[in-house]
This record gives C-alpha cells, sequence and structure tokens, in this order.
C-alpha cells in the first residue's frame, strides 16, 4: 500500500488547524502558480501578477461584503490578529498614553499575546470571562468600557470547543458606547472592533457590515485555501500602522512582495466557503451530533466540553474521557487512522492545560483530558462512527482509574 492510498483510508478530523485544498481552489493555484512577476514592476510579467493579485482583493472583498481597498493581504491569520492589534493600538498609545482594551478570556494567543506585549507601552487589558459554553456576556462590556477604552477584540467562533461568540450584539454595546463617547468629547477617543474571524467563513456569513466590525482577520488555511496567505479587513476610516517596514505593498501597510498566486487561491476558497455556507453548515452539524451521540453510547461517562446546541460551531466536538490522558488519545487515534488534536496548534507543546478549557470550568482533573474534533466539510456518517468507535478503543487501552 502506497502513502497516498494509505492516506485515504484515514479520517482527518483536525480542521480547526489547517484544512486540505478543494478541487477548485486547487485548480485556481496550478493556473496561477506559473506567474513569477513582481507586482510592483512595470513590464508585463509585473503587470500580469497585480492584475491577478487585484482580482483576488476584488473576490476576498465581494465574499465579505467590503471594498477593495479594505483588504490587506498578510501571511496567516497569526499576522492579521498581530497586524490589527498593534496596528491600531500603538500609535494611539505613542500619542495618547495609557489607554485600555478589552478582550475575551478564551482568545487566541495571536490576540492575548500582542495585547500583552503592548502593555510595556502603556496598554492594560480586561478579559471579560466567560460561561461554561464559552459564552461572553455582551452586558458586562458596558461595564468595561470606559473612558481610554479604544479596542475591543473578541472572536466569532473559538478554536477549541467552537463556541460562536454574540459578535452582532457586541458591535451593538460598542456602537451605544461610541455615540456616547462622541457626543461628550470635542475629539473623543476612537473604539475600534476587532473581531479575528478565522474559524468561521467554513460554517458562519462573515459579512463585515451585518457583523458590525471595524477590523477582521481571515486565514485561507482554515477555509480549504492554501498555507501562508490571509488577510485583514480594515474599515475606511480605521487608522492603522504597519507592523513590518521596508515597502509600499498593502496600501503602506504591509511591506514585502505580495504573494498573488495564493492571493488568487484564497479568494476562491473564501468565495466558495461563504456561497454554501448555511447547506454545509446544516449537514455537517447533524454529523456531528451523530459523532456526539456514538460517543455517549460507547463511552456513556465521556463528557462534551463547550457550548450546546446553536452556540456550538457546527464542525466542533471537544470531549473528554475521564482517566484518559489527552496527548496519550491523539497519538493513540493517530495509530488508528484519526488525526484529532488536543488544543489548538499554535499551543501545541505547552504543558499547561488549555487556557480555553480552563476559562470555562472544566475541573483540572478533567482539564488534561480534552480532545479536539474538528470535521471536514464533507464527512459523513461512516467517518463520524469510524472517530467514536476509535476513540472508545483507544479509552478501553488506555484510560487510568
Amino acid at each position: 500500500m502506497n502513502f497516498w492510498s494509505a492516506r485515504k483510508k484515514r479520517v482527518y478530523a483536525d480542521a480547526a488547524a489547517a484544512t486540505p485544498l478543494s478541487p477548485s481552489v486547487r485548480r485556481e493555484l496550478e493556473r496561477l502558480l506559473p506567474l513569477y512577476g513582481n507586482p510592483g514592476a512595470l513590464h508585463r510579467e509585473g503587470v500580469e501578477a497585480k492584475e491577478e493579485l487585484e482580482r483576488a482583493r476584488a473576490g476576498i472583498a465581494g465574499a465579505i461584503g467590503a471594498h477593495p481597498d479594505e483588504i490587506i493581504f498578510t501571511a496567516s491569520g497569526t499576522e492579521g490578529n498581530n497586524l490589527a492589534l498593534h496596528g491600531a493600538l500603538r500609535p494611539l498609545l505613542l500619542k495618547h498614553g495609557e489607554l485600555k482594551a478589552i478582550t475575551c478570556a478564551v482568545e487566541h494567543q495571536s490576540v492575548l499575546a500582542p495585547l500583552s506585549i503592548l502593555e510595556r507601552e502603556g496598554l492594560y487589558t480586561s478579559e471579560l470571562p466567560v460561561d461554561e459554553e464559552g459564552l461572553i456576556n455582551p452586558a458586562q462590556l458596558n461595564e468595561e468600557i470606559n473612558d481610554e477604552t479604544v479596542l475591543v477584540s473578541v472572536q466569532l467562533v473559538n478554536s477549541e470547543i467552537g463556541t460562536i461568540e454574540p459578535v452582532r450584539e457586541i458591535a451593538k454595546k460598542i456602537r451605544h458606547a461610541r455615540k456616547r463617547r462622541e457626543s461628550g468629547t470635542a475629539e473623543p477617543l476612537p473604539l475600534y472592533f476587532h473581531c479575528d474571524a478565522a474559524q468561521a467563513p467554513l460554517w458562519l456569513k462573515v459579512g463585515v457590515e451585518q457583523l458590525g466590525v471595524d477590523l477582521m482577520t481571515l486565514d485561507a488555511q482554515k477555509v480549504l485555501g492554501p498555507k501562508g496567505v490571509g488577510c485583514l479587513y480594515v474599515r475606511h476610516g480605521v487608522h492603522i500602522e504597519p507592523v513590518l517596514w521596508g515597502g509600499k505593498q498593502e496600501f503602506n501597510l504591509r511591506g514585502g512582495t505580495e504573494n498573488a498566486p495564493m492571493a488568487g487561491a484564497f479568494a476562491v476558497a473564501l468565495a466558495e466557503a461563504q456561497a454554501g455556507v448555511e447547506a454545509r453548515a446544516a449537514r455537517v452539524c447533524a454529523v456531528r451530533d451523530f459523532c456526539i451521540a456514538e460517543m455517549k453510547r460507547l463511552i456513556p461517562d465521556c463528557i462534551i466540553n463547550g457550548p450546546k446546541g446553536e452556540h456550538r460551531a457546527a464542525n466542533n466536538i471537544n470531549v473528554s474521557v475521564p482517566g484518559l490522558e489527552a496527548q496519550m488519545a491523539v497519538v493513540a487515534l493517530d495509530v488508528l487512522g484519526v488525526a484529532a488534536s488536543t488544543r489548538s496548534a499554535c499551543n501545541i507543546g505547552s504543558e499547561e492545560p488549555s487556557h480555553v478549557i480552563t476559562a470555562i470550568g472544566v475541573p483540572k482533573a478533567l482539564a488534561g483530558t480534552a480532545v479536539r474534533i474538528t470535521l471536514l466539510p464533507e464527512v459523513t456518517r461512516a467517518q463520524a462512527r469510524r472517530i467514536a468507535e476509535a476513540l472508545a478503543e483507544v479509552a478501553a487501552r488506555y484510560r487510568q482509574g
């Protein structure tokens, strides 16, 4: 059996970390890979690359209801989050001194870490707590916003437990706070709303007007697109500064030669993801619920961590089996042909329990047992059954106590 035929027999259930290329994205990438001109050059090869780059930018913008010049291409979702936070906050800190940002206790580390770094420059940050489903209470935002608050950053979908945060309600609270501030101050500070939506486009609509965001991060590898490309939406009127210096590319916000082939493939992936999002989410949700039912039938004492019902992304299962250490479970599942994970890939290697699992109040004895299963759009009930059966086999072999 060769490598590729062996792969076909596996079940990939780590879509929150990365996804394979869809057939249409693969075709687009193959079409664009021969491009080698620098989009900044004036010769024919450069002009051809520039035309494809702008075509991709318009495609991304169209998929989320934005203007093309509001799309800044990045190399990843992590870079997009850093550009949003450092880019928006650093100039304000330099001008005004001590300022405040608000985020959520279960945010990705590419949000939490930049905010922590910016504390050295005068920022102070409040982390909104979450309930056992990972949800924040938008009403608490009113209590946290003060006269020095200039940015709120809340994700749309959590990468570990699949919580869909009430982003629209948060946006309403921010708009009301902004209006109060504008009515009472001659030169009010801005109040920006940033949303990391990298995990969302395959399962939810991510129209920027509907969500009410000022800055939004997306990542191609989460939507059946290639790795190494993402984007940041920056609403007209929002001032940010570069994080990478040394070039005038991307509207003077990201120095470096643009990757037109990857951008074009990303545009196809995002448009495809948004075009069929409702039907896809409904179908995968049914398969996910079947998988959970099979897990509970085969492992009666297993625990599903995080949200229930409509508050969970369609493809997410986060499950604990008492006595089964998560890293052992993931390795053993891999041997049985099922790819899963314990947490966000960016935090693999940490000895501490996931900050997300801790934040939702999972007892310490269970914090190290959480296994993340995130399904691909084409998952079948047969594959879901196999995931549950593999987990049951691993539990029977390796759980302790």
